[in-house]
């Protein structure tokens, strides 16, 4: 099968950045990845740029109160349900959009695109709260997650599936192919005895964000930054796993014959490759070299074709930078640029 994405050892980031000025990290990212950048969410800047509050707004029954937030699962939520589904049948895009006072990296990450040089960008990356971890961190009014109730989790999913629509038509504009990544950092509990999720449940909640992402003929992510049955996202349906190779580089390698499957299929890999902790002040372009080497060997030893593994390879940093300072957020984007630079010339002509 033809891949429609072909990185080929490109590099994109995550989302969060621990800048407070919006207009500084938008900066970064387009000096630091001009081919693939993507639009900074920052949660030091307001509580509101944090994966729940920034992706809740407009559920029904949703209660903010503070920096926390619940759904009313009761009379008021399920009588919003029905206007709810209204706007999502509606095809009322706009009413999903992301609000000014939660993203405010977007806006100038806008301005930005309009600003850069014709044909430099290659890719441009925006991203959701996956519906998973959405779902599991809002609660109802007697503190149960949200995921455990059939009705409210699916209005989770189509407001990121909404979401979703709007950012690609946002940011298709500028000519350049358009990639959703969801992010599902409650995927790492998945099948432990702290989760009570299972498959079924993790792919209905998927499902109507990828279909979206394909519709509007985005490309779809899922990322992850813990260990996880990588077997289940393989098998999802995304375009791109994205998975901490810095941190368990062991772990996906168990799935080679799964994820050989998935890059024939025209999947892409997204090796993790850059630390997103204090321990970027310990590497270098040499070092995260022999760790990407030593993990490209393992998949070869494992049977996954070389050529494949290499044209079907996405580098991005570990995490999210959120939690880092400026200075190692920077350390970051510089190595991970070092790299990408080596190896999409070792690879370009594969």
């Amino acid at each position: 099968m033809t891949a429609k994405f072909t990185p080929k050892g490109i590099a994109t980031g995550i989302g969060s950045l621990p800048h407070l000025n919006p207009e500084e990290a938008v900066a970064l990212v387009m000096e630091s990845l001009p081919a693939f950048p993507f639009w900074p969410q920052l949660p030091k800047l307001s509580h509101l740029e944090g994966m729940t509050l920034q992706y809740a707004p407009g559920l029904p029954g949703l209660v903010e109160e503070g920096e926390s937030c619940h759904m009313d699962t009761g009379d008021r939520g399920v009588g919003e349900l029905d206007s709810f589904y209204g706007l999502v049948l509606g095809g009322a895009i706009d009413s999903f959009a992301l609000k000014g006072d939660r993203a405010k990296g977007f806006a100038p990450f806008l301005e930005a695109l309009n600003d850069a040089q014709k044909g430099s960008v290659k890719f441009i990356k925006g991203h959701v709260t996956g519906p998973v971890t959405l779902a599991s961190a809002l609660k109802d009014s007697r503190g149960r997650e949200i995921v455990n109730d059939e009705s409210f989790r699916e209005a989770v999913s189509a407001q990121l599936a909404m979401n979703a629509r709007w950012q690609i038509r946002k940011l298709r504009v500028f000519g350049a192919p358009v990639i959703i990544f969801l992010d599902e950092p409650v995927m790492e509990v998945f099948g432990s005895a702290y989760s009570t999720l299972d498959s079924e449940t993790v792919l209905a909640l998927w499902n109507p964000v990828l279909d979206a992402i394909r519709e509007e003929e985005g490309i779809s992510g899922i990322h992850c930054c813990g260990n996880t049955d990588w077997a289940l996202l393989f098998e999802a349906g995304t375009d791109i796993v994205n998975f901490d190779a810095y941190n368990f580089m062991d772990k996906m390698t168990l799935y080679a014959a799964e994820a050989a499957r998935f890059m024939e299929g025209g999947g892409a890999l997204a090796w993790g490759i850059v630390p997103t902790s204090a321990e970027i002040k310990g590497e270098s372009l040499d070092t995260l070299s022999e760790r990407l080497e030593a993990g490209l060997a393992a998949f070869e030893a494992a049977g996954v074709d070389p050529a494949l593994l290499r044209r079907q390879c996405l580098l991005t940093p570990s995490c999210g930078m959120g939690s880092l300072t400026v200075e190692e957020t920077e350390m970051v984007f510089a190595r991970l640029r070092e790299l990408s630079d080596k190896y999409m010339r070792l690879w370009e002509n594969l």
